[in-house]
């Protein structure tokens, strides 16, 4: 893990991709089973075409997961 790592808190339903793509993952010691707990490397922000994203969305589709089933992204 790069020193630019965030945090993601997502639904259970992203186990199967998070597991898929080999991230250490944990249960919430917040909400328990109702959600996931996983690390990734940080990306940094480009503007494509210039068109403005939103950087979580663009970190999501960068490791394919489903920003929908995302609580919160946070710098670890």
């Amino acid at each position: 893990m790069i020193s630019t790592s965030v945090l993601i808190h997502a639904q259970p339903d992203l186990l199967p991709k998070v597991k898929e793509l080999g991230f250490n993952w944990s249960y919430s010691k917040t909400f328990g089973q109702s959600e996931i707990d996983f690390f990734v490397d940080d990306i940094p922000y480009e503007i494509v075409d210039g068109t403005y994203q939103d950087p979580d969305e663009q970190l999501c589709e960068h490791y394919e997961l489903d920003y929908d089933l995302v609580n919160c992204i946070e710098m670890a």
